[in-house]
């Protein structure tokens, strides 16, 4: 797959992501490429002939700016830039985050407004293609004057120095650059300026957890389809009709998936009609989740929006405008770097992934507690077991806990960073967005997210297969008031027999259903037996270790598994 940057045209996420995959190579189009040269050249000019002070071209940076810089000196200015900026710290970001805010900064470059070499942006794609990826620390950046620590090791990479990753093998930036055959850069004035000033690293981890976000979002959508049948609720919460008088976007369409998964279910015509289970409402795990879960696509389809604005948005300072002769030499420095439109979406991105989590946990909690999981028994232990073998298992008792320590690990990652800023550059930045460190914690965030959910589904295939053995489903049917009146007699009859006794009786409501009453919808047995097939999560018949079957579960989550098989045959649209 080939994609090219041009100044015309923008970035959407596939190609955004799948540049980050290293499954696509990135060119320059010719017409961008000429409309940089000839901007380049006529910033020169003007600095260079007309002698114009210009922060970022001939100025000291920061609270340096009334310094003046020597001609002969800019490039060293440029240089020092990089290197002394390069102060990240904590473990490397995902090479997939650097390779996306590599991508983002070269397209912002590509715009037009910066005033820099085109020799910039090839260099950044030359590495791109070459599998050449700095090695970025994941803490460092206040974002506000862009992520000036983390870009600035990327930029480091680019001049030959720092560490990179090749194949997965760490290297000094210097020695892979040359086995690649790509000349490190001498940096112009205004350049080590451009290269770190935007807030790309943040806007990378946005739009990957965008992305990544869109998948659990629906993968969620299905377990709930899966669990609203096991739990013999109905399909009516997710009638189309039904939510189009409360028509939030985001509220509907996840209505539509889980409607469309429902459809067709045996096991749902099996109890329809009311006086068969006499349920008349669900918990809000499955009875709200369109609107729970809608709320969290909105979040994300909110925060992909803004995103991608910034991603194809020059986000340089200072920012090059047209003069009246239509030069850009107009040198306006402002504040096109701050994260604070990126941060706002990034927590938004936070809360997606909390409520997400949330409620898949609350129905994993619902699973094990045999008061309300319609018939499962307790903790989805084995129907088969014998007593002893019953009163020494936990069944899947213990993977309620493991969920609950990981949603409150999410929710403490949502500390509103961005809410409390902490003046830098002796209070010449004296409101700074505090976004990346909220990135980096989203990012962490996500992997928990696909373990909750692959807690559900354990729980969701185990309570499939028990469903698939029991003969009946309880039903909460109303009893003819004759019933009662003779259950009381022949508890008196019986009393009056035994000497110390007193008896207990009763009626155990059940609704008998055949095998062929026991299956899913269409879709979602198809699913089901493709994971059983496959092995994803082998039935709990006895206990055993669990951690590696829900870390392989959520292995196929957090990479698209699921919803991938779900939509060989029945798409879900964004």
């Amino acid at each position: 797959m080939q994609i090219t940057i041009d100044h015309r045209q923008e970035l959407d996420l596939a190609v955004i992501v799948a540049v980050g995959d290293n499954r696509c190579r990135v060119g320059l189009d010719p017409a961008t490429r000429t409309l940089l040269d000839e901007r380049r050249r006529q910033i020169e000019v003007v600095i260079f002939d007309q002698e114009l002070p210009a922060y970022g071209f001939n100025r000291g940076f920061g609270h340096n700016v009334d310094l003046a810089v020597k001609e002969e000196l800019l490039a060293d200015l440029q240089e020092n830039l990089i290197v002394s900026h390069a102060v990240g710290v904590g473990e490397p970001l995902p090479e997939a985050v650097v390779r996306i805010a590599m991508l983002l900064r070269a397209n912002s470059l590509a715009r037009g407004y910066s005033g820099i070499r085109p020799e910039l942006v090839e260099t950044l794609l030359a590495l791109l293609n070459a599998g050449i990826t700095p090695l970025v620390p994941a803490l460092g950046s206040v974002g506000a004057s862009g992520d000036l620590a983390p870009l600035s090791h990327i930029a480091l990479a680019l001049i030959g120095q720092g560490r990179v990753t090749v194949g997965g093998e760490r290297q000094p930036a210097a020695a892979a650059l040359a086995r690649a055959g790509i000349a490190p850069l001498r940096l112009a004035m205004k350049e080590g300026l451009a290269l770190n000033n935007g807030v790309q690293i943040m806007n990378a981890i946005g739009l990957l957890a965008c992305a990544r976000l869109q998948d659990l979002l629906k993968t969620a959508a299905v377990t709930t389809a899966l669990t609203a049948q096991v739990m013999l609720a109905p399909d009516t919460y997710f009638r189309p009709d039904f939510h189009a008088v409360r028509p939030h976007p985001g509220a509907r369409r996840v209505a539509d998936w889980i409607w469309r998964l429902m459809q067709d279910s045996p096991t749902r015509m099996a109890h329809r009609d009311f006086k068969d289970d006499g349920q008349v409402q669900d918990p809000y795990n499955i009875r709200c989740a369109a609107q729970i879960l809608g709320a969290a696509h909105d979040l994300v389809s909110q925060a992909e929006r803004t995103l991608l604005i910034e991603a194809n948005s020059a986000t340089d300072n200072p920012i090059l405008l047209p003069d009246a002769a239509g030069r850009f030499v107009d040198v306006l420095s402002g504040g096109h770097f701050h994260g604070m439109p990126v941060a706002v979406q990034i927590y938004g991105l936070l809360q997606a992934a909390g409520i997400i989590a949330g409620l898949a946990h609350q129905r994993s909690v619902r699973y094990v507690d045999p008061n309300r999981n319609k018939g499962l028994g307790r903790d989805l232990k084995w129907p088969g077991l014998s007593a002893d073998q019953n009163s020494i298992s936990s069944g899947l008792m213990m993977l309620e806990y493991a969920s609950a320590s990981l949603l409150n690990a999410i929710w403490g990652e949502a500390m509103p960073s961005h809410l409390f800023t902490i003046a830098t550059n002796a209070g010449q930045e004296d409101h700074v967005s505090m976004g990346t460190g909220l990135a980096v914690r989203l990012l962490d965030s996500l992997d928990k997210v696909a373990r909750v959910l692959a807690i559900e589904l354990a729980c969701t295939l185990q309570a499939i297969t028990v469903r698939k053995m029991l003969a009946a489903i309880p039903t909460e049917a109303e009893l003819p008031p004759w019933v009662h009146d003779e259950l009381a007699a022949l508890k008196t009859r019986m009393d009056r027999h035994a000497d110390g006794v007193i008896f207990e009786v009763g009626v155990i409501r059940e609704l008998a259903l055949t095998e062929a009453q026991r299956r899913l919808s269409p879709v979602s047995e198809r699913l089901y037996a493709a994971l059983v097939a496959d092995g994803a999560f082998p039935p709990v018949t006895r206990d055993r270790v669990l951690a590696d079957d829900i870390a392989a579960l959520a292995g196929r989550i957090m990479g698209g598994a699921i919803v991938a098989a779900v939509e060989q045959e029945m798409p879900l649209p964004w």
